[in-house]
Order: structure tokens, then sequence, then C-alpha cells
């Protein structure tokens, strides 16, 4: 992944160094630099805004947090079904707050 965006980097520098050249041959340096200088902050802003927009607060808790110790009564049968039903209630609680 890292070995991608190295090789992509290096194909934007060579990118921007063919515009460059074609912008300055065409209409001169001053207006090469501006037309790069400008896309690249335009691209700038854009990913700017596009990491802030996706940082979203979370909302604040409106109840606080139900904390429930209290184990069911034990089972008469093996672990594993007091385990189970130990689970079910937990469940249960967990549902209705």
């Amino acid at each position: 992944m890292c070995g991608g965006a190295i090789l992509m980097m290096v194909g934007l520098a060579f990118l921007t160094v063919s515009l460059w050249l074609h912008l300055s041959l065409v209409y001169g340096t001053i207006f090469a630099a501006s037309v790069i200088g400008t896309a690249y902050f335009g691209v700038g802003l854009l990913i700017l805004g596009i990491a802030a927009a996706g940082e979203k607060p979370l909302p604040p808790d409106e109840h606080p947090p139900v904390h429930v110790n209290k184990r069911p009564p034990p089972a008469d049968g093996p672990a594993i079904i007091e385990a189970f039903l130990y689970g079910m209630q937990a469940g249960t609680n967990a549902r209705k707050s």
C-alpha cells in the first residue's frame, strides 16, 4: 500500500512537470505557475473539506448507562446451562435499558 502511494506521488510529480512544460511553452511561465498552484490549492481545499465533513461529534448520552451487576439465581442443572441462562438474562436486561 505504501509502495503504491509512493509510485503515485512520483507519477504526480512527472505529470506536474509535463503540465508545466506544456503551459509554459504555450502561455508563459506566469500562467503555468498560476494554473498549477491554483489546481493544487483547490485539491488541498477539497481534501480538507472531505476530512472535516467526516468528523461528526457523537451526541451526548441522554440517559446514564445502567450497570446491571445482579446475577440470576443459580440453576439446578450443569454449568453450561447456567451460563446460557445467565446470558439470556443479560440480553433481556440490555434490551430493557
